[in-house]
């Protein structure tokens, strides 16, 4: 069976309702919460950095903007997905076009080191932030056991 969004996002970080200065707070809070866990090497904040700079990861979904950081497998030693819901967006580069930004509402942060896993969850991910009334359920909620719970029970 498929694995789910929500078979690597179970057990990480899931950050809702934090204020962060700029993308690079977001990664730093995720690399500290995973670093600790053993999921990741000490090379993932640097390398994750790197990675936005060159392939920017900002999307705008009509109602809200979208970012999906990852990195390079060899950092990622436990698999995992981080949500980050901030308080207010956090600008990113977007994909489509580098000399514009979006401020991310959600940032869904892979931590994946099988590339053909890595394909299915980007997969997984797109039509989940296509179903807006699914985000701005997502974006009300305050628990993350609730997020959890929502995205099983649209099967993502």
């Amino acid at each position: 069976m498929a694995e789910k969004v929500t078979d690597y996002l179970k057990n990480a970080p899931i950050l809702l309702g934090d204020e962060f200065e700029n993308r690079e707070f977001v990664f730093t809070k995720v690399t500290e919460q995973t670093l600790e866990k053993g999921w990741v090497t000490e090379q993932f904040l640097q390398k994750i950095i790197e990675r936005e700079q060159v392939f920017p990861t900002g999307l705008h979904q009509g109602s809200f903007g979208i970012a999906i950081p990852h990195t390079d497998p060899e950092c990622i030693v436990e698999e995992f997905i981080s949500l980050v819901v901030p308080k207010k967006p956090v600008t990113f580069q977007r994909m489509d076009d580098i000399n514009l930004s979006v401020g991310a509402d959600f940032i869904f942060i892979l931590g994946l080191n099988q590339p053909h896993q890595q394909l299915a969850m980007l997969q997984q991910l797109m039509e989940l932030i296509q179903n807006t009334t699914l985000l701005q359920a997502l974006s009300k909620q305050t628990e993350a056991q609730d997020i959890i719970t929502l995205l099983e029970e649209n099967g993502y």
